[in-house]
């Protein structure tokens, strides 16, 4: 508690000019961070002001030795008037918080939104539940968040990611070896994962089907569809991308990619004719796929999934949704070998039944039906049934666009068809990296720009030495 209450005025004194503060202590260690970073701060000569939840008397524990070492005066939360400048330390409520605040504090907390002065939260702004990512009408927005030791949930989900503003992390000492016994752990998603380490280059001496063959069901009416996938796929390194479709459209596809291959079904029914070869490692479905014959998109899906030789399959848009009628049908079939790619309208589809956050409902998801399970959004959750959560961070507004979902399921495919990676560790690789596209091409972008900027972001991945490589070339005189 010394050391966050001391990283709370630190952070403070490193980013705004002395100013007055006041400080807002809640009944708990929260509080007792607030106490902490007061005293600090008069330290400083910055001119400190405490108000508190509850009489300084009624403390426990910690908190009440914290607040033992503020010599000054502490207001009780009724006769606070919140100041028209200065800064504002929010140490009310903490991550322990499961329940609604009202009363007296959730009124301050409502003066509190109002208020133009930056407000510096403590761990996380009081009212916002730290594993969800909810907010509570009373939830402060902060301009700074000063967490400790590791990012919460609440600090990557929306809305919670907004309320929280900038967020430092502070290391107070805690040591790595007390995650040991957490399970699941939650990751943000970052290089400095496992699959970070395994985004290879392509050696000089493979040939394109050491790379794999993605193959992708086109549709007759939303061409586009199938085609981003098709390039995100090459982008991301697939040796070869097929297209597989009615003779009617055929042309359409052969002229929108020269790199594609097209191929032609007299039915859809018999789409798993083309993916008997065992080179086709990967197939992509429903993207565009349409709902004129069920039946058939659907035998596709079976086709796939339980192929002979374990392809990858990656399943999004129609390929989920036309199981919509009798989800747990899908569910059976499903295993590792899968990647499903849902938004959240799609989820509720096929996992009507699931309730709770995000990482909650994914994470069951994936268990129920052991399959890695891609919840999109602004904060994708990437879920395997074996404990693996991941919260992505990256990407900007300008992904809520038509068809940047399908260039993610290229980029899952691509990746996968190289065999370099798990299909969860690709799934995590190629969200990141998809989100990281929107944030290079900035305003105005559209979905087929996505991969044409994948070049850009393969430059900035760290990268595997290749077999037979030294890591470090040797000095020369």
């Amino acid at each position: 508690m010394q050391r966050a209450g001391k990283a709370i005025a630190d952070a403070l004194t490193a980013r705004y000019a002395k100013q007055p503060v006041l400080v807002l202590c809640g009944s708990g260690n929260n509080g007792g961070d607030g106490f902490i970073a007061a005293a600090a701060l008069s330290k400083k000569k910055w001119p400190v002001t405490v108000a508190c939840a509850v009489d300084p008397h009624d403390l426990q524990g910690d908190a009440s030795r914290a607040a033992g070492g503020w010599s000054g005066e502490v207001i009780p939360f009724d006769e606070v008037e919140l100041p028209e400048e200065g800064l504002i330390i929010d140490a009310v409520f903490g991550t322990g918080l499961a329940r609604p605040v009202t009363g007296a504090i959730g009124d301050l907390l409502m003066s509190l939104r109002e208020s133009e002065c930056p407000v510096i939260a403590v761990d996380v702004p009081s009212g916002l539940y730290a594993d969800t990512g909810e907010c509570q009408p009373c939830t402060p927005q902060a301009e700074l968040t000063v967490t400790f030791f590791r990012k919460k949930p609440a600090h990557i989900l929306y809305p919670g990611k907004m309320a929280c503003g900038e967020v430092i992390v502070a290391d107070i000492g805690i040591e790595e070896d007390v995650l040991d016994d957490l399970g699941p752990f939650i990751h943000e998603n970052d290089p400095s994962l496992e699959w970070g380490a395994l985004c290879e280059d392509k050696p000089a001496y493979a040939h394109k089907y050491d790379h794999g063959h993605v193959v992708i069901l086109g549709g007759k009416a939303m061409t586009g569809a199938a085609s981003l996938v098709s390039v995100a796929a090459l982008r991301m390194g697939a040796g070869l991308s097929t297209i597989v479709t009615s003779a009617e459209v055929a042309n359409v596809y052969r002229a929108l990619c020269p790199s594609v291959i097209v191929e032609t079904y007299p039915d859809m029914a018999r789409f798993k004719e083309h993916i008997k070869d065992p080179r086709r490692n990967v197939v992509v479905l429903g993207p565009g796929a349409g709902f004129e014959h069920p039946a058939a998109l659907k035998k596709a899906v079976f086709d796939s999934v339980q192929s002979e030789d374990d392809k990858t399959c990656v399943l999004d848009a129609d390929a989920l949704t036309v199981f919509a009628d009798d989800p747990k049908i899908l569910h059976k079939v499903l295993g590792e070998n899968c990647v499903l790619t849902p938004h959240e309208g799609e989820f509720a589809r096929i996992f009507p039944d699931i309730t709770g956050s995000k990482i909650e409902r994914a994470y069951e998801a994936a268990r129920r039906t052991g399959a890695v399970i891609v919840l999109k959004g602004p904060d994708t959750v990437i879920a395997a049934p074996h404990d693996r959560l991941v919260i992505n961070a990256t990407g900007s507004g300008w992904l809520a666009t038509a068809g940047s979902g399908d260039v993610l399921a290229g980029m899952i495919a691509g990746l996968a068809a190289r065999n370099i990676m798990s299909p969860f560790d690709a799934a995590c690789a190629a969200v990141w990296m998809h989100g990281k596209a929107a944030e290079k091409l900035g305003a105005g972008m559209i979905s087929a720009d996505l991969p044409e900027v994948l070049p850009v972001i393969w430059r900035i991945m760290p990268r595997a030495p290749q077999d037979g490589e030294p890591e470090e070339l040797p000095a020369t005189e």
